[in-house]
């Protein structure tokens, strides 16, 4: 009989270990999955961002290739060239100013 009564004992604590165990891992598989789901939001909002970003860069590419070509092909560029070689005023460059000595 005392037997019986230690292996019942033995299984009803071993019931509420495992009731208790499998609470406190159903409640942490809740929160990871609640981890999950905002890490995959915060993914799809970043490849959106990314996604974006690359149409925009593209865009950009497109323009600036666009406006060299542009450049290149204008025939005021050699007049702008021209304009670049003659020197600049003498009001327009910088003189240089020299510093004043420390006092030793």
């Amino acid at each position: 009989m005392s037997t019986f009564f230690y292996m019942l004992v033995a299984f009803v604590v071993g019931i509420l270990a495992g009731w208790f165990i499998w609470g406190r891992l159903r409640g942490e598989l809740d929160s990871l999955r609640g981890d999950l789901d905002r890490t995959r939001s915060e993914r799809d909002r970043l490849r959106a961002d990314n996604d974006r970003l690359k149409g925009e860069l593209d865009a950009c590419g497109s323009a600036r290739a666009d406006l060299e070509s542009r450049l290149r092909n204008a025939p005021a560029a050699k007049a702008g060239a021209d304009k670049a070689a003659t020197p600049a005023p003498a009001a327009l460059v910088s003189t240089p100013v020299s510093a004043k000595a420390a006092p030793a």
